[in-house]
């Protein structure tokens, strides 16, 4: 069972933390907060987005760090966005599918939002 609380960790060098974005097509358009420790935090900065400010679609995701490598190296992908979670997508980069932290994260995601479609492929 996930934890109920889904702390960043750090597990054989590599670090996860979670990311907002307001536009999950651009993050660079609307909010984008990342190296956010908890899944509550980021829940709660996701759902405090004002829909009526901009028409982009919201998303949350995951950020994987390893130790003594440069930031632009982490891998990052959007697990929630808008009213879907991707699972199928972390399957095709290997780096996230075999991370134990990873698939707390999705767990924890499909937990928080029961009302968000799963896509799977």
């Amino acid at each position: 069972m996930a934890n109920k609380n889904l702390v960043a960790e750090k597990t054989n060098g590599v670090v996860a933390t979670f990311t907002v974005a307001e536009c999950s097509e651009f993050h660079s358009l609307g909010e984008y907060h990342e190296g956010i420790g908890t899944l509550e935090e980021a829940v709660s900065i996701y759902q405090g987005i004002p829909s009526e400010r901009m028409h982009g679609i919201p998303a949350i995701g995951i950020n994987l760090h390893i130790k003594g490598t440069e930031k632009w190296e982490d891998i990052q992908t959007d697990i929630l966005s808008g009213d879907e979670i991707y699972t199928g997508m972390i399957c095709l980069i290997p780096e996230l599918s075999d991370n134990s932290q990873v698939q707390k994260a999705i767990e924890e995601i499909i937990a928080k939002f029961p009302e968000k479609n799963v896509v799977d492929f």
